[in-house]
């Protein structure tokens, strides 16, 4: 038997059939992956150059971060967004109690009458029986006719009228009201989200409504008179 001859002859076959060509790129592919996961893996030379090189370009100094102005323009923003929202709410809801809070208004109002309606209330108790209400009127008449009449009145005395829980200013030329004092403070949009009653919802009315008021101002009394 020719061993030499049968060797030839398979290596011929081997090579032929690319069997040492498959195992040598089956190795080189092994290898390969091996260096690449050597390179990139947890541990890998080429992954620590990486992660160094990242930290040094986000590198970054927060003690020369400017983080009080940048909270501040973040709050600001939330800030105006809430005053869109809280207008936006706050303007429906306003709607929602204007036709309920102007109904049954006059177009005309007399001073006394109010000053009868606001003692009704007060006194409901009659704990106030056989007193007066601080009530106050000044004019300021114009040269060419007009003026304005500005009034105050509360409860019990004052020491000062602008201190009074209550005030109306009103034009003498056409009894228009010009601006209202109820419960030490303006009229303004939260005090009508809150909704009013009783006498402060009179007073709403006078300045909503457009209300004329007659300045008769001897025309007032000023006691409560006492529980017949």
């Amino acid at each position: 038997m020719d061993l030499n001859k049968i060797v030839n002859e398979a290596m011929v076959s081997i090579q032929q059939d690319g069997f040492v060509e498959k195992i040598v790129k089956d190795r080189l592919q092994e290898t390969l992956k091996k260096v690449v996961d050597d390179m990139f893996g947890s541990y890998g030379d080429f992954r620590k150059q990486l992660e160094s090189e990242v930290k040094n370009k986000l590198n970054i100094n927060l003690d020369k971060l400017n983080l009080g102005g940048y909270n501040l323009m973040v709050l600001n923003e939330v800030k105006l967004s809430l005053d869109r929202a809280m207008h936006i709410q706050g303007t429906e809801k306003i709607k929602e109690h204007l036709d309920e809070l102007l109904t049954g208004a006059k177009s005309e109002y007399k001073l006394s009458e109010i000053i009868e309606l606001f003692k009704e209330e007060a006194n409901e108790d009659h704990e106030y029986d056989g007193e007066y209400i601080f009530f106050h009127c000044e004019q300021s008449r114009y040269s060419r006719g007009g003026g304005l009449a500005f009034i105050y009145f509360d409860k019990k005395e004052r020491e000062e009228k602008y201190r009074c829980d209550y005030g109306l200013t009103v034009d003498l030329s056409d009894g228009s009201v010009k601006s209202v004092k109820v419960d030490g403070n303006d009229i303004d949009n939260e005090a009508i989200m809150r909704g009013f009653h009783g006498f402060e919802r009179t007073m709403f009315q006078i300045f909503a409504s457009g209300a004329k008021v007659i300045v008769d101002e001897d025309e007032v009394e000023t006691s409560y008179g006492y529980d017949d």
